[in-house]
């Protein structure tokens, strides 16, 4: 009767222990997505220079979920990499404005734009 009543025991801790992966594992598929990575090219109509291009790059990396963002000068855009959790596009293009840039459709700061260097305007 003892050998019955132990591999009951090891039964239900062996059971418990299965159980409780199938539970990390939906953890980890619910985090997984709560950090999903988007991206949007945001097309940046007044960039002229490689300071403007510094000055986005610095805008965009100083975002809470911003992951990464590639600049280019000639194509005048952006295309940035972020959580959508934590960002949307709407914010992404209201950084760049407030640093004195158009981001899309949305029109640059005014007085942001006057405090940018000459090389910008």
């Amino acid at each position: 009767m003892e050998d019955e009543d132990m591999m009951k025991t090891l039964f239900c801790i062996c059971a418990a222990f299965l159980l409780s992966f199938s539970g990390c594992a939906k953890s980890t598929k619910e985090n997984t997505a709560a950090n999903a990575a988007a991206i949007a090219t945001i097309k940046l109509p007044t960039l002229k220079c490689n300071t403007c291009v510094g000055t986005v790059k610095r805008t965009l990396a100083s975002m809470d979920g911003v992951e990464s963002a590639d600049v280019d000068l000639k194509a005048k855009n952006v295309t940035v990499h972020y959580l959508a959790a934590k960002l949307d596009l709407g914010r992404i293009e209201t950084g760049i404005s407030s640093a004195g840039y158009d981001a899309n459709d949305l029109k640059r700061d005014s007085t942001a734009y006057e405090n940018l260097s000459e090389c910008c305007k």
